[in-house]
């Protein structure tokens, strides 16, 4: 009979997952073993992603669990999606994986809104604080965790944008759960629009896509190519659950199809799997459409921009623009966008490079209407090559750089609600010609 793995995430430990585990056994009539890698281990500063996979692989071999393909089936949480998706990518090809159906519920797959809050915050917010760690909260996966971070645009590129595909009908069948309600209580102060209270559904769903755009020889006519991840991934909205209760943990599920689903995805076939996505995916449309005018569960996308020049040099001073050029829309459009459209946005603490926009999707198509053939986007980098400046970046006006233009189908392609966007610019960093000069010895008579 095959085991079932639990994992749980960060600042948790195995004590509080006995009651989905005792549930799923008795559910499944299959033996559970949860995946401890040592309570308090992840709020220890020191301990990085690279010691948890490691950990993981020591805990699994020592359980003698199998590793022959598709031999355990898998409930992960939170945090616990990153790393046994690491731990995949680094130890199996997809077709050798041992996991055969996976169940990520509230997966941090592009991280967390709460990964740069302060100490304070998680010890009365969110009890960080934990056992004798108390002045400890897990820097290192923290900063894996948090939004827009290197760590999780380098685990997609690596599991969803390379020939290396895990997650599909031919591999692991995954589904990830994720709930569209906050806490209440103090708690109630991590919460965010469109998300758990923890983790925005964006950053949950693992069925991204990547924007490329190359600045850097034709900065007056960049190209740009879009690319949907080839995964094929069940996602489910879970309503009226929270980060915690989608877990079975305090208070239990909130909706009585959480159970259910969990249970449909450890235990759906590969004749099953096509269907049980488009279930999924058409209930999550009729769950948004009756929530648009509630803020909080309005569709959002997690848009996540990397940019960087010819040399390969981050360039971490920039600001994205969003436009219209056509009047009579021009001014309204980009007024729209930046003030109302746009929800959030944040720089990667240890590189600004890296950022997230959080994108209402619900409000931008409200306010997609016919006279707005299309939108643009660029971007404004510093230093700019100007006759002060020896070095820098031709991106101040519009004789300096163009744009990315999308029409209004391609719009719908670009931003998509629920979802991560990678998106990816490269641009052309010059040198005045001052900057470097010869000068000839004048000839001796």
């Amino acid at each position: 009979m095959k085991p079932l793995v639990i994992l749980h995430g960060w600042s948790d430990n195995s004590e509080s997952f006995k009651s989905l585990a005792t549930i799923l056994q008795q559910q499944l009539q299959r033996p559970a073993m949860i995946i401890n890698l040592a309570d308090y281990l992840t709020l220890d500063d020191a301990v990085t992603y690279d010691d948890v996979v490691a950990a993981m692989m020591n805990a699994w071999q020592f359980n003698k669990l199998p590793l022959s393909p598709r031999s355990v089936d898998a409930v992960v949480h939170s945090t616990g999606g990153l790393v046994i998706r690491d731990w995949l990518s680094r130890n199996f090809i997809p077709e050798l994986a041992p996991i055969e159906n996976l169940v990520m519920l509230a997966p941090a797959n592009f991280g967390s809104p709460l990964a740069h809050k302060g100490n304070a915050f998680f010890g009365r917010v969110l009890n960080g604080f934990t056992g004798d760690k108390i002045f400890q909260v897990g820097e290192n996966l923290l900063k894996g965790l948090e939004l827009a971070s290197p760590y999780t645009w380098q685990l997609a590129m690596k599991d969803s944008f390379s020939s290396y595909l895990f997650y599909n009908k031919q591999n692991i069948l995954c589904t990830i759960l994720v709930g569209n309600t906050g806490y209440t209580g103090i708690s109630a102060a991590a919460n965010e629009n469109g998300s758990d209270g923890t983790v925005r559904l964006a950053t949950a769903n693992l069925n991204c896509a990547w924007l490329s755009a190359d600045f850097s020889i034709d900065p007056h006519k960049p190209t740009y190519k879009l690319t949907t991840s080839n995964n094929t991934i069940a996602f489910g909205i879970m309503d009226k659950e929270n980060h915690r209760t989608i877990a079975g943990k305090e208070e239990g599920f909130q909706n009585p199809n959480t159970l259910k689903n969990i249970l449909k995805g450890l235990t759906l076939n590969r004749d099953q799997f096509d269907e049980w996505c488009q279930t999924l995916a058409v209930d999550n449309v009729a769950l948004q459409a009756k929530q648009q005018n509630y803020d909080y569960k309005h569709g959002f996308q997690n848009t996540v921009f990397s940019v960087y020049d010819q040399f390969n040099q981050r360039v971490e001073d920039y600001f994205i623009e969003f436009y219209a050029n056509e009047e009579p829309v021009a001014g309204w459009f980009a007024g729209l966008f930046h003030q109302d459209i746009i929800e959030t946005t944040h720089a990667y603490t240890d590189d600004n490079s890296y950022r997230s926009i959080y994108v209402d999707c619900t409000k931008l198509y409200q306010n997609l209407i016919s006279n707005l053939p299309a939108m643009n986007i660029s971007l404004t980098a510093y230093p700019v090559l100007q006759q002060e400046q020896y070095v820098g970046y031709r991106t101040f006006t519009d004789n300096d750089i163009g744009d990315i233009r999308l029409t209004q189908e391609q719009i719908k392609e670009v931003f998509v609600a629920n979802r991560t966007l990678l998106v990816s610019i490269k641009l052309r960093r010059e040198q005045a010609s001052q900057l470097f000069t010869f000068t000839s010895l004048p000839n001796e008579k």
